[in-house]
């Protein structure tokens, strides 16, 4: 099973949007990288409490927002930027990551004993992370209010609530080469891969990621002092 520890859902501290630094299971922290804010107590007390209060886009009251990204894709992230309206499907979801990139942006939101990651980009349009009605294919996004947006998390893993409702088991999974988001419907003896194990990471960690052409050069050539004339 997976070894990732799963973070605690954050809780939005005001209206405006700002985050405060609950932490929950994926490795939630607030993309304001604040450290003052509710205990993991409160947020789950907020989180029983708001689910009943949720508002008509389908947005609980209490959220944070968060990058997220597939462990066995380092150093990068989930976009919602190629979304297709018309198959509603994230075609390319997954890029390079890049903090100050909107389309990477999740907010996650505690619904009852699920979680919905809203888009932060097509927050206006109350977007949700979604899996196709099919069960299978690429995730793509979907009113916050429909079923397919509740997903269950173990610790790293993230199942779809809807699949599991519909007779199906199915968890959320990258495709091997990094490119695409994809639901992966397996049978009941499948054990977790890296494939399908992610994390929520604040904008201050993405920030922090060194790229190979960015990374200092390093001589490994010896070096040798220069000769001084005899007196």
């Amino acid at each position: 099973k997976s070894s990732v520890t799963a973070p605690t859902a954050p809780v939005d501290s005001a209206k405006a949007g700002k985050s405060a630094s609950a932490s929950v299971s994926l490795s939630l922290s607030p993309k304001s990288g604040k450290s003052s804010g509710p205990t993991p107590t409160d947020a789950a007390k907020a989180g029983k409490s708001s689910s009943p209060n949720a508002s008509k886009s389908g947005k609980s009251s209490k959220a944070g927002e968060y990058f997220m990204a597939p462990f066995s894709c380092p150093q990068k992230c989930i976009s919602g930027q190629n979304y297709a309206m018309l198959s509603g499907e994230i075609d390319d979801a997954v890029m390079i990551c890049d903090a100050s990139n909107e389309y990477q942006m999740w907010k996650v939101h505690i619904d009852g004993t699920f979680l919905k990651f809203e888009s932060v980009a097509h927050n206006d349009e109350g977007m949700c992370l979604a899996v196709g009605e099919e069960c299978s294919g690429l995730l793509g996004l979907a009113d916050c209010n429909d079923p397919e947006t509740k997903w269950f998390e173990t610790g790293g893993q993230l199942l779809s609530a809807s699949c599991w409702n519909q007779g199906t088991s199915a968890a959320l999974s990258v495709d091997a080469d990094c490119k695409d988001l994809t639901v992966d419907a397996g049978s009941s003896d499948d054990p977790i891969t890296r494939l399908q194990t992610f994390m929520l990471l604040e904008s201050d960690f993405i920030q922090s990621i060194i790229v190979p052409s960015q990374a200092p050069s390093v001589s490994l050539a010896p070096t040798t002092s220069a000769p001084t004339d005899a007196p």
